[in-house]
């Protein structure tokens, strides 16, 4: 389900449709499918006003060992950390495994820097940043647990990219679509992107409707959720307004 490397490839219209909707909002799709465990716990953005839709691109760091670094050291060239940025394609988002330990930065501005330079559109980890205030300057879209100014080889050994990883307790997939915005990053997986964005798309405008029906006072019953004489409400207000 994950052997095509991470480049699962989605509509201009979805991402579209995506970029327009909340973390919230898809993950309250994501949980009427059963899907409970989406959203990236403690991972925040390094800029409130972040948003980011993109394909996931995987790393995996494992605890720094002596000899595994020394290996990398030898031969740099199949460091799975700069190939894995290396082989960065437009719209992706590199996730990056980081075991939640904040103790040491999984990357700094030069790397973000070349994420970007390729077209790739984020960088998530459940670790930590380093190099934060460079990275915040290049405006590309971070989120992280933390921050720490060491370097990443001093707690990480990268050791693999582009399979299946854990991220803050959440399995990400390459190929799945990662949807971030000022509260949090949320994992869709990716045979379920196409309908999840249309759905919250529906979803968003039908509680736009709600939020201002209940800030022009309207009751909770009967209104959120939202009965038959609401809905039909709903559909009123909405063809009016498809007609302006």
């Amino acid at each position: 389900m994950w052997s095509d490397g991470g480049r699962g490839h989605y509509t201009a219209d979805v991402i579209e449709l995506l970029r327009q909707v909340s973390t919230a909002t898809v993950w309250t799709q994501l949980y009427r499918r059963g899907f409970c465990n989406q959203y990236l716990h403690e991972v925040r953005p390094l800029r409130p006003d972040t948003r980011v839709v993109g394909r996931a691109r995987t790393l995996r760091y494992l605890p720094a060992r002596k000899d595994l670094l020394a290996e990398l050291e030898r031969d740099p060239q199949r460091n799975p950390q700069r190939v894995v940025i290396e082989s960065i394609e437009p719209g992706d988002v590199l996730v990056i495994e980081a075991r939640g330990e904040t103790g040491a930065g999984v990357l700094g501005d030069i790397l973000a820097a070349r994420v970007m330079a390729r077209g790739g559109v984020g960088i998530v980890t459940d670790g930590a940043f380093r190099d934060t205030p460079g990275i915040v300057a290049l405006g590309l879209a971070a989120y992280a647990r933390g921050q720490h100014a060491g370097l990443s080889q001093s707690l990480h050994v990268p050791i693999a990219y582009d399979v299946p990883i854990a991220c803050a307790g959440t399995t990400v997939l390459p190929g799945d679509m990662i949807v971030g915005d000022g509260e949090g990053v949320v994992v869709v997986p990716r045979h379920l992107v196409e309908e999840v964005a249309v759905a919250a798309a529906e979803q968003e405008v039908l509680e736009a409707f709600l939020l201002q029906r209940v800030r022009d006072g309207a009751s909770l019953w009967g209104t959120y959720p939202p009965d038959e004489a609401t809905r039909r409400e709903f559909g009123e207000w909405r063809s009016q307004r498809e007609r302006a």
